[in-house]
């Protein structure tokens, strides 16, 4: 057993030796995969690699990983399918002693994610369990869609035909004043190096269109992108593909050939053309592709079950969650939840509530971990005492700074918030607030009525993010109401400086430029703050806002109204301003 993976080049070749010899050989199988993930991945994934061996021959290879609490496969997180590798008849011996080898080392949960249904090593591993003292349990993890090409329906030149056809014209046709389509495969690292930063952006800033977090913005999982492309590519295994129109670049798909398979491993598109479906178009072009290419027989989907797939997928192939435990309680516990999720995924609205649930104890957790657990409790208490009694006030501020509105330094930037800012931050930035903000940012970018902005730095980096929208009909959801005012009124609201950057004085600079735009342009530009945060009401008065007007919100037992008070307000100019209940 060895707790690194050896940079040699004799083990190299005697691996991808075993890793083709399968039944169904997978690049995720590969010295190269499991290098890239040590390389990435290595400061949270401790490798724990088995080698067999026969008269000096290498005969089986473990890729393990040691996660603290457990043992899993150390390509689990980043491969489609994970398996023992070996030869049909050395398998079950060495499976059973990679288990044995486990239980003396002390390890008391293992759990083998996107071991192919179909494997050898499956009745394996039930067998070596028992002997070894574990308990096993497996589970259905994924369906993977696949497209056989023999099975594909021939054109009239006995040629198979991929599915999409009619609709890859129809976006020729969509985009001809824009220029050509055209689609490119790099297969060389210089060629496709080049081409991965828009990937990752691409793909990032897709994600957050539909209110999801990339795993590319993760900074580990773009070095394993990069290790791996860098090792692929260098026996011509690495795939990048490109969609272009006019020679700009709508669709991308990082993949693999490998052996007789082309692996559909991470696909991403342009939303500015997502009626005409780019991704899609982009798939139907490389299955056309692949079939011209005689060495390859099928092109496998992956994982997921993205509706996509099925409009192409004629074959699919079953992957296992197998679970072995030392202990009883663990083993049933294991089942129980998994029989409880199994349920609550027949009923959407418990699934709902339990999600809600999970990012309530997630916040809770951060919070802790922030906070410490004595200022924790104090706020849960003073949480659970607002359900009875609170007030709220909410202070509102007008611009009328007579002062330069350019920022202290002419090197800091004021832009439009974009898709491609948030996806460069969200990149940047990985603590969970800051990431939730930037979802809701991406959010609100269809709004016609909200413009949101970025204060940058020289090199940049975002430092400062907020939103304006008009005042009049602004939903205030720190007073639970509509807000009334002239259509003129702009508010400044939601802004954010990631915790990193804070103490700074981002946050006054910011809105005090973007009040000065939005003065120039004819506008009213106000901004509120609760009246018991401190540091905004600082930031806002040092920007050059004058308070003009507040409103309290009062609860009580369940009862709630709004209170106005206009507080060094000229009564004549600005009565406009109330709360609409």
């Amino acid at each position: 057993m060895l707790q690194n993976i050896p940079e040699e080049e004799k083990l190299r070749q005697e691996w991808n030796a075993l890793a083709k010899s399968m039944d169904r050989p997978q690049v995720f199988f590969t010295f190269e995969w499991a290098l890239a993930v040590q390389r990435a991945y290595g400061s949270t994934l401790h490798p724990l690699l088995f080698l067999a061996y026969e008269n000096e021959q290498l005969i089986g290879v473990a890729a393990l990983a040691d996660e603290g609490e457990r043992i899993s496969f150390l390509t689990a997180t980043t491969g489609d399918y994970c398996d023992f590798l070996g030869l049909p008849q050395h398998r079950a011996e060495f499976v059973n002693k990679v288990l044995d080898g486990l239980r003396r080392r002390g390890a008391r949960k293992i759990t083998l994610t996107n071991l192919p249904a179909d494997s050898d090593s499956v009745s394996a591993i039930a067998a070596g369990a028992r002997s070894s003292g574990f308990r096993h349990f497996a589970r259905t993890a994924y369906i993977c869609a696949q497209v056989s090409f023999s099975r594909l329906e021939k054109a009239k030149d006995g040629m198979p035909t991929a599915p999409g056809q009619k609709r890859l014209r129809r976006l020729t046709k969509a985009v001809a004043g824009e220029g050509a389509v055209t689609f490119d495969h790099g297969r060389s690292w210089n060629t496709v190096a080049p081409v991965l930063p828009e990937f990752f952006q691409a793909h990032v800033g897709r994600f957050l269109e539909i209110g999801r977090i990339s795993n590319n913005a993760n900074a580990h999982r773009r070095i394993f992108l990069e290790e791996v492309g860098k090792l692929m590519s260098a026996s011509d295994w690495l795939v990048l593909s490109r969609m272009k129109v006019g020679g700009e670049p709508v669709a991308w798909h990082y993949g693999f050939q490998f052996e007789d398979n082309w692996f559909w491993y991470q696909p991403t598109f342009d939303s500015r053309l997502e009626k005409h479906w780019p991704g899609f178009c982009l798939l139907t072009q490389v299955i056309q592709d692949a079939i011209r290419n005689p060495a390859i027989s099928r092109l496998d989907l992956g994982l997921g079950s993205e509706a996509y797939k099925a409009k192409f997928a004629n074959d699919s192939r079953e992957t296992l969650c197998v679970n072995l435990n030392r202990s009883w309680i663990d083993h049933w516990g294991t089942i129980f939840r998994y029989r409880l999720a199994e349920h609550v995924r027949t009923h959407p609205s418990l699934d709902s509530h339990i999600a809600s649930l999970r990012r309530a104890f997630r916040g809770l957790k951060s919070r802790q971990r922030s906070d410490g657990l004595k200022r924790t409790l104090r706020w849960i208490a003073w949480r659970l005492f607002s359900l009875l009694w609170k007030r709220d006030e909410v202070i509102f501020y007008e611009w009328e700074s007579c002062r330069t509105q350019s920022l202290d330094r002419d090197d800091y930037e004021i832009r439009p918030l974009t898709l491609r800012e948030l996806a460069m931050a969200t990149m940047e930035y990985s603590d969970e607030a800051t990431q939730n903000y930037l979802l809701r940012s991406a959010k609100r970018l269809r709004e016609p009525f909200l413009r949101g902005f970025v204060l940058a730095r020289p090199e940049g980096c975002a430092v400062h993010f907020a939103w304006t929208a008009p005042l009049n009909g602004f939903q205030c959801a720190e007073l639970n109401t509509t807000l009334q005012a002239p259509e003129s009124h702009l508010l400044l609201f939601d802004c954010w400086t990631p915790p990193v950057w804070r103490h700074r004085g981002y946050y006054g600079k910011a809105i005090r430029t973007i009040a000065g735009q939005l003065q120039e342009s004819g506008k009213s530009p106000w901004i509120f703050s609760a009246s018991n945060n401190a540091a905004s009401i600082q930031g806002i008065l040092q920007a050059g806002f004058q308070r003009r007007y507040s409103l309290v919100r009062k609860r009580l037992f369940g009862f709630e109204w709004i209170e106005g008070t206009a507080q060094t307000m000229k009564e004549d100019q600005y009565a406009q301003l109330s709360a609409g209940i």
